[in-house]
């Protein structure tokens, strides 16, 4: 389809020239200033300033304009902040629209955007210096929340009216971003906000019309009936005329669209408008995703557009059409209003697991007021509190000890919010003790026993959602974007591990005692996992909590106890670090260990205790590659929400960017990053207008270097300041000129600071990617298919992200976990198929055929395989394996069986990975991993000081069980739309 026609060059003295031809027929124009994505403030103003010139040309009287086209701080939570944002620009374009006699609509486009529009137009126009000016709003039917709106709407301009004389205009259309909408409410597993059908919108279409055509309307509000479809309009033209209403109604359609309907229509009625994009010669690529959505009505099966082509020829297509137009007029009358968004459940993930079905649990949604002012409850009682006092739980019992520590909030500057009962040694004995005693009973609970209690904290947990932000918010510093989906990962959890569970009791044991060791960055989520995981597995738990987030973990504990975990069975031990901490990680009864942290603390607790069952997500320095065919916009908005969500604090955050020479010396790429990162808002996360919250501790090390130095060659982009005394509060920054090998490519910092490296070409981005030690998440950006599949092959990561954010994984879509030193031990990625087998004792391998055949079923069914399990339409998400990126070694001696010896040559031919046998005690020389098999102490400890993990059991009967510890996980989790439009974009193959 050509442009020519449909956007019109903004240019006054061709754009003049045009309004001047299509007066001629009688024809007005309604202007619309298309541009670039608005990603900042500096780039919402540029918009507003380009919207104004366009008012102040005198050939212009009509524009249109979506309100977040020019407020860049359009957040969804914070519904009276943003208005008040939207209100302050909205007064410059009213004055302006005022002094040039311009009528200004506001157009409508996301949902989450129908109520802050709405608000914002009813704000500003009650306001003395605008209570006489006329204006514009469009309302959407294919929203059924619209016709609330719509009689809030006119029930307010006629009280505004009957005060000042002046009128709104509604203009009334079907509705243009329904792809966009389907693809945001599947991915957070809500209902889509339009309507499910065609037929319905056009019977809310013809409703809404029927309710706006009234005499006692028609003095306070005009109406614009825009739509292409000659059915609807023509209908819409007789009923103003049997009503007397003529006058109150406008005939809107696009411009370059259908101009022989439009000509035909302007000699029957006289007020023809058509809705005309315009954009600046230069910025024409911005128009990409408008000319998306006209394509789109142009071969959309059941749209009027694409059968107007040759309707007056095509008699069945007339009959088809006229059909469906009668049937929107007969089921005007029944059609549903009630919202889809807040009123329907997509799918009832609880419901689902009753019948033995895992599915993602949905997020909350911020457009709903009820679950709002229930959240806003919550802040309120959590941040009034200041009297909660967390015991230790140990055998069962509640117990308060003299020794406290204070639990500090970093929104209030390090002020102290809560006490927390410390252990003594004597304290984690008995713990451990009462831990060993209750294994047993609650392993004969049976999988399908235990997994009924997780099911039922599942439940307690999303009653509670509100709270457990609420908590994370004071405690973590996290804002609600944030904490929101960290809850429906913990929910996931509960219910994922309890179901995977069910494959494995057969063959196996609980390890025993598990203790948890989770990190302050993911305080409700990452703990609820490993406690979760431990529990279905049929262990007894000792959670030793972040003492940085202790009333999460505690609260967290709560729910579980409530849903009827044993208080022996779980245990709550706080410790500082220190020679108690020590003693309950190194103790004899720890049968494994879960850490969630950076490396040198693995390194730490190994040199603790040799033979230790450390199971651990280790560090991250994780990187997105944004190369020359990147969509610039969508890379930027990713990049910033990858590099500072949570303040840069989370395990998976990008805080560093490789781009392409041919974009890194783009001035977009640097005027869109600097502008998106300058405008995030840092502040306390109880605010709902905060973007960036505050950091957990003030900086030191590697933060303190990364937040205050330059490296040689950097300089800054963005450079990040302390915005509080504490050094709680810092803006994000960005640093330029980072070079391949520098410090800054090569260390993590955990905070608000992003490095770009600049790659003179796509190969040598990929090679300075995979140049740390750490593999953890790694991002590209590209819309070139041929590269795409390169970096899926070649990049050395546990977790890949093709064309979106490298945060934010979710349960069984994306399980996480890393490779090289983002992983320590026999360990697998959480959230996924293999982690639960870590936690049970699996029976060795005594007869070769059985476990062979089992090895070779599952390499055929799984292994070898690429599968999407999250049955998604606009993201693909593929769990593969791979091989080792360097050998294995096998330590064995004269006491391994040979049928072990053929099993694993058998099985490294089978999978790709490379095997290497160490007989003696020579030195192990340069490998991914070691599995050790001989008699003797593994040197667990000082392998771990090269990175390289020890896996010291022997191998598994179940070849479901042994067969994946000789590869390597991998999620890969490809964005599958452009605009919304499902398959569009680069389709690699893996």
């Amino acid at each position: 389809m050509a442009a020519e026609g449909i956007i019109l060059p903004a240019e006054s003295a061709l754009l003049e020239k045009h309004i001047a031809r299509r007066a001629k027929d009688g024809i007005k124009l309604n202007i619309n200033l298309l541009g670039e994505a608005v990603l900042g403030e500096n780039e919402a103003s540029q918009r507003l300033q380009a919207i104004m010139e366009l008012v102040a040309r005198p050939h212009i009287n009509y524009v249109s304009v979506k309100i977040s086209s020019i407020v860049s701080q359009l957040i969804t939570i914070d519904h009276a902040g943003s208005v008040e944002r939207a209100a302050e620009r909205l007064r410059l374009l009213y004055a302006q629209a005022i002094a040039h006699n311009v009528f200004v609509n506001l157009d409508m486009e996301e949902f989450r955007d129908l109520a802050i529009t709405v608000d914002v137009f009813k704000k500003v126009l009650s306001e003395p210096e605008f209570e006489n000016l006329e204006a514009g709003i469009v309302l959407q039917a294919y929203l059924p929340d619209s016709h609330i709106a719509f009689s809030d709407l006119v029930e307010w301009s006629i009280t505004r009216h009957q005060k000042t004389g002046a009128r709104i205009k509604i203009r009334l259309v079907k509705g243009a971003n329904l792809a966009m909408e389907k693809a945001e409410a599947e991915l957070h597993g809500w209902v889509a906000a339009p309507y499910a059908t065609k037929a319905d919108v056009d019977a809310s279409y013809t409703r809404l019309i029927d309710c706006a055509l009234r005499a006692q309307n028609s003095a306070a509000v005009r109406i614009g009936i825009a739509s292409h479809n000659l059915f609807h309009l023509a209908w819409a033209i007789e009923v103003a005329k049997m009503r007397g209403v003529e006058n109150q109604l406008d005939i809107e359609m696009l411009e370059g669209m259908a101009n022989a309907e439009s000509l035909a229509i302007s000699s029957h009625t006289p007020r023809v408008l058509l809705y005309t994009p315009v954009t600046q010669y230069d910025n024409f690529p911005t128009a990409v995703a408008y000319l998306v959505r006209r394509l789109d009505e142009n071969t959309s099966t059941d749209n009027y557009l694409r059968a107007s082509f040759d309707i007056a020829q095509d008699k069945v297509g007339f009959s088809e059409q006229r059909a469906r137009f009668l049937a929107s007029i007969r089921d005007r009358h029944t059609i549903s209003t009630k919202s889809r968004r807040h009123n329907l459940l997509l799918e009832d993930a609880e419901q689902e697991y009753s019948q033995g079905i895992f599915i993602n649990t949905s997020d909350s949604d911020a457009t709903n007021p009820l679950f709002i002012q229930k959240l806003q409850s919550e802040l309120k009682s959590i941040y009034s509190d200041d009297t909660l006092t967390i015991p230790l739980v140990i055998d069962g019992d509640e117990v308060l000890v003299e020794d406290f520590e204070i639990g500090v909030t970093p929104n209030e500057q390090g002020s102290q919010w809560y006490r927390y009962s410390i252990a003594t040694s004597e304290l984690v004995d008995k713990a451990f003790d009462s831990a060993r005693l209750a294994i047993t009973n609650w392993s004969s609970l049976g999988a399908h026993g235990r997994g009924e209690i997780l099911a039922k904290a599942a439940h307690l947990m999303d009653s509670n959602r509100a709270r457990i932000i609420a908590t994370m918010s004071r405690d973590a510093g996290k804002t609600y974007s944030e904490a929101d989906p960290e809850v429906s990962e913990g929910i996931d959890f509960a219910r994922f591990y309890a179901l995977s569970s069910r494959e494995k009791e057969q063959g196996s044991t609980p390890v025993g005692v598990v203790v948890i060791v989770p990190p302050w960055n993911f305080p409700f989520a990452i703990p609820l996992g490993g406690v979760c995981a431990a529990l279905a597995a049929g262990n007894t738990v000792i959670l030793k909590s972040a003492p940085e987030t202790v009333a999460t973990a505690w609260l967290m504990a709560q729910n579980l106890w409530s849903a009827g975990v044993p208080k022996d069975v779980l245990q709550f031990v706080s410790t500082r670090d220190d020679e108690v901490g020590k003693y309950l990680v190194s103790h004899s009864q720890v049968d494994a260990l879960i850490l969630t942290g950076a490396f040198e603390t693995a390194e730490l607790f190994t040199s603790w205790r040799s033979d230790l069952n450390l199971l651990a997500e280790t560090s991250g320095k994780n990187a997105i590659l944004i190369s020359a065919s990147a969509d610039i916009d969508n890379a930027v908005k990713d990049l910033v929400q990858s590099a500072f969500g949570h303040a840069g604090q989370k395990c998976s955050a990008a805080s560093l960017a490789i781009v392409e020479t041919g974009v890194y010396r783009n001035p977009a790429f640097i005027h869109q990053l600097k502008d998106a990162v300058q405008t995030l808002t840092t502040a306390s996360s109880q605010l709902t207008s905060t973007a960036v919250g505050p950091v957990i501790h003030p900086p030191t090390g590697a933060l303190l270097r990364a937040l205050t130095g330059l490296e040689e060659g950097e300089s800054w982009l963005v450079a990040p300041q302390a915005l509080d005394a504490t050094g709680y509060l810092w803006s994000p920054g960005v640093k330029i000129g980072v070079r391949p090998g520098s410090w800054s490519h090569m260390n993590e910092w955990f905070g608000p600071v992003l490095g770009i490296i600049e790659a003179p070409d796509f190969d040598t981005a990929i090679e300075i990617q995979n140049a740390c030690d750490f593999g953890l998440t790694a991002g590209i950006q590209s819309l070139d298919v041929v590269e795409c599949e390169q970096w899926i092959d070649q990049v050395q990561a546990g977790n890949l992200y093709v064309n979106r954010g490298t945060t934010g994984a979710v349960v069984n879509r994306q399980p996480f976990g890393g490779w090289k030193r983002s992983s320590v031990g026999a360990t697998s990625k959480a959230g996924g198929s293999n982690y639960l087998n870590n936690l049970r004792s699996w029976e060795a391998m005594d007869d070769l055929s059985p476990t062979q055949s089992s090895s070779a079923d599952w390499w055929q069914s799984t292994g070898s395989q690429a599968i999407d399990r999250s049955g998604l339409r606009v993201e693909r998400n593929y769990q593969r394996y791979r091989p080792y990126l360097k050998p294995v070694v096998v330590c064995i001696d004269s006491t391994v069986d040979k049928s072990v010896i053929e099993y694993i040559e058998w099985v490294s031919n089978l999978v790709g990975t490379k095997v290497e046998f160490n007989r003696s005690n020579a030195p192990i020389g340069d490998c991914s991993k070691v599995r050790w098999l001989r008699d003797g102490a593994a040197p667990i400890a000082e392998l771990l000081t090269r990175g390289i993990s020890v896996d010291v059991r022997p191998i598994a009967a179940r070849g479901d069980v042994e067969t994946p510890r000789w590869l390597l996980e991998q999620s890969v989790s490809i964005t599958n739309h452009r605009y919304g439009n499902v398959g569009a974009g680069p389709q690699p193959e893996l």
